[in-house]
């Protein structure tokens, strides 16, 4: 009778180590989609573990609270966009402003490639508040720290327009924009044929080309 009752109630509710749960990546490729479409409020913990196809106490026994399981599809999703750039303001070049250059276009190209976390950071750019506090502190913050000097030089030697750090950074961040205005962009014309790769090349173009005074490179 013990054995029964507890098949009854774990009836479509698989426990923690069953086979059938869903794998790790699809657990945090999941959620972080619901959090992009929803927005962090409008997720219930309800509509997170029917999305994930997980029993109602999964996300509290797994990661402790809505907002632990948060920051970890946010360190989740944003280690590929801010590694690769970190590596790219430590690596070594003749010009400075070829580090400008390529990290300006890594960031959007590897922004538009991962669309949910990109949209997520609009999002909380919009509300702000302790996420966002956790978002640029853990993955943001960084980036800028190491950027500073290199951003500084290339102004003081007049090779680049000398606007505030935070303008230049927002007029990058802006053109990831496109994440969130899907709707209106498949009216206008079908981007999303365009590879991520030309894509984000045209973006930095427009970006730089307002930066950039020194011409003598392409």
């Amino acid at each position: 009778m013990v054995t029964e009752t507890k098949q009854r109630r774990s009836a479509g509710r698989p426990a923690a180590g069953a086979t059938d749960l869903p794998s790790e990546a699809e657990i945090l490729s999941r959620g972080l989609a619901a959090f992009a479409e929803l927005g962090y409020e409008a997720t219930s913990v309800r509509e997170l573990s029917r999305r994930l196809g997980v029993s109602h106490n999964f996300i509290n026994d797994r990661f402790g609270s809505k907002e632990a399981f948060w920051k970890a599809l946010i360190d989740r999703a944003g280690s590929p966009i801010m590694e690769p750039l970190h590596e790219l303001l430590l690596t070594t070049y003749d010009d400075e402003l070829d580090r400008f250059r390529d990290g300006i276009r890594a960031f959007l190209r590897l922004a538009l490639a991962n669309a949910d976390m990109t949209r997520i950071i609009n999002q909380e750019s919009g509300t702000g508040g302790p996420r966002l506090d956790y978002l640029y502190q853990r993955h943001v913050e960084p980036i800028v720290i190491a950027l500073t000097p290199g951003f500084d030089r290339l102004v003081a030697e007049g090779r680049i327009r000398a606007v505030p750090l935070h303008v230049m950074v927002f007029s990058v961040i802006a053109m990831t924009g496109i994440a969130n205005h899907r709707g209106i962009l498949r009216l206008i014309g079908s981007y999303e044929d365009i590879p991520y790769s030309v894509l984000s090349q045209q973006l930095s173009e427009i970006v730089l080309d307002g930066l950039i005074l020194d011409r003598s490179t392409g």
